[in-house]
């Protein structure tokens, strides 16, 4: 009796520390408005989660990107608290073949920094970089992907389209605030 009560008890501790450990992201995806591109893949449209990327499809551009970042040894600890207070706007195209390639590496980043989902506001904009709500002019989106880094809703640095000179190296100067403009910055 005694050693069912234990496997009892010891079954409960477990499923309260799992239920207890938040995601960072959420499993449901949000809903999206969608239309079929010009070369037939899917385009999402407007604010979207993370949630909504795990597709077939999208899963075929975003893990391997994702899984061929190499994040240096001690990166981590050096700048994972700076990001903490952070807010970052993604602007993105599913369609977009320079989102695919970097999208990938920039939440493997932030997964890294400890960036959870209420962090970061994703918003997925057409060929014609439009949205229904158009919400892209606010932030003079140009080129994607766009990752603005935010701090206390005042705009910190942005990386479009591609970075300067490596994810790490621009996330790292971005973060510790120093010198670095975007690939466009000069236009």
């Amino acid at each position: 009796m005694k050693r069912i009560q234990l496997l009892l008890l010891t079954s409960l501790l477990i499923a309260s520390c799992k239920n207890s450990q938040t995601s960072k992201y959420s499993t449901e995806p949000m809903k999206v408005e969608t239309l079929i591109g010009e070369e037939g893949e899917t385009v999402v449209l407007g604010y979207m989660n993370r949630a909504n990327l795990n597709t077939e499809e999208f899963m075929t551009w975003f893990q391997p990107e994702y899984d061929l970042l190499k994040i240096p040894e001690g990166w981590i600890e050096k700048h994972a608290y700076l990001a903490q207070n952070l807010q970052f706007k993604l602007f993105l195209g599913t369609w977009c073949g320079d989102t695919q390639r970097e999208l990938g590496g920039m939440f493997k980043l932030l997964d890294a920094l400890g960036v959870n989902e209420n962090q970061i506001e994703m918003y997925a904009i057409s060929e014609s970089k439009e949205s229904p709500l158009g919400y892209e002019k606010d932030y003079d989106i140009i080129n994607i992907p766009t990752l603005i880094f935010l701090e206390n809703g005042k705009e910190n640095n942005r990386i479009v389209e591609f970075p300067v000179e490596s994810l790490i190296e621009d996330f790292s100067k971005i973060l510790k605030k120093e010198a670095y403009q975007d690939a466009y910055a000069d236009f």
